[in-house]
């Protein structure tokens, strides 16, 4: 006898879904929606992504990975700190905290985020790989973040004068996907065509 659910939906099979949806997990961000309800939503974000962009917003994230391990790269207050997140780890990053997932090929991990109400923006922000200075923020109510976030990358990184650095003139441009990551002795993020 099938169940029938009028209040709620049914249960999802996850690694069914993920295997359904693996053609969707692409450079730059690799995000879907699991889940979008009112209140929050859930995303299953494939590997590999190609990101140096920074997200910040007033309320709090929660990452589960899945399979694999990622790297987040996250502004702390003595500065950028590289946070390993392995296969089976979660890790809850505070609001106001900017943060930049590293995931390389094959890593599946789920985030979950509080839906923003109209009016609350939050902020995609590119930082110098040179001289580590703000070179743009772009701040934005999102209705939607899986659309919304690849196209201001993409945006940001055609436009020259935006994507250079006014303090030494690096030009920020679109990343490489990771190729993989190292962890031992340090972190370390190799991109497509690094060596």
């Amino acid at each position: 006898m099938a169940l029938e659910l009028n209040t709620c939906r049914l249960p999802v099979n996850l690694a069914s879904w993920i295997a359904e949806n693996a053609a969707d997990f692409k450079p730059p961000v690799g995000n879907k929606y699991l889940y979008d309800g009112e209140d929050f939503f859930v995303m299953v974000i494939g590997g590999p992504n190609a990101r140096n962009d920074f997200h910040m917003t007033n309320s709090e994230e929660y990452f589960f990975q899945l399979k694999g391990d990622m790297v987040v790269i996250i502004r702390d207050d003595d500065g950028l700190k590289h946070v390993p997140i392995r296969e089976g780890e979660t890790f809850f990053i505070p609001s106001g905290v900017p943060h930049a997932p590293q995931r390389p090929p094959g890593t599946v991990g789920v985030v979950v985020e509080r839906r923003r109400p109209p009016g609350e923006t939050e902020h995609q922000q590119f930082y110098c790989p040179n001289c580590h200075e703000l070179v743009h923020d772009q701040e934005f109510d999102c209705e939607d973040i899986v659309d919304h976030f690849a196209s201001a990358m993409e945006a940001f990184w055609a436009d020259e004068a935006l994507s250079t650095c006014g303090s030494c003139g690096t030009r920020v441009g679109k990343p490489a996907p990771i190729k993989r990551i190292e962890f031992e002795p340090e972190v370390r993020i190799i991109r497509e065509g690094e060596e």
